[in-house]
């Protein structure tokens, strides 16, 4: 009889870490192809140059008159000189690569992780040059989605980085 309860735990277990893993594999799945779509989404939107407007009066008062460059008369200005000189198109071709490298299986790790410093440099620049809380909070929300999305490969990277020979 205990042979017979050890054998059902045994199998319960077995049964539960299955289903375990692949609720865990659907779940990351599922958010790395929303992060995917909204970086292609994204990418695709900077393609055309939009740029943002400032006002003769907001640069006289601020920049001249206050001699600062605080946002958002600077985040403008510095927002405005990567889209004409092309920075954000060249930014724009790695977000679509990124998104379009976490879609397929294969290589969604590699999508994933050069994503990384694509969401760390956005982040960072709304925290230094822009600083309204609700994009700060919304760049690290994505940041940190990133960051806990390539913790699901984190045999892989640390097979890679402590590759002993």
């Amino acid at each position: 009889m205990q042979d017979i309860v050890n054998y059902l735990d045994s199998f319960l277990i077995k049964d539960y870490m299955f289903v375990e893993k692949k609720m865990k594999t659907i779940l990351h799945t599922s958010l790395t192809i929303l992060l995917a779509l909204f970086f292609i989404y994204k990418g695709i939107d900077k393609i055309p140059i939009k740029l943002k407007t400032v006002n003769k009066q907001e640069i006289i008062s601020t920049i001249i008159e206050n001699n600062s460059y605080e946002a958002p008369v600077g985040y403008k200005i510095t927002m405005n000189t990567m889209r004409q000189s092309g920075f954000l198109r060249f930014i724009s071709v790695f977000q679509i690569l990124a998104g379009l490298l976490m879609i397929i299986p294969k290589t969604r790790l590699i999508g994933l992780l050069l994503l990384l410093p694509i969401i760390f440099n956005i982040f960072f620049m709304h925290v230094f040059f822009d600083n309204r809380i609700d994009e700060n909070i919304l760049t690290g929300s994505i940041l940190l989605l990133n960051v806990i999305l390539c913790t699901y490969y984190y045999q892989n990277i640390s097979s890679l980085i402590l590759k002993k020979e």
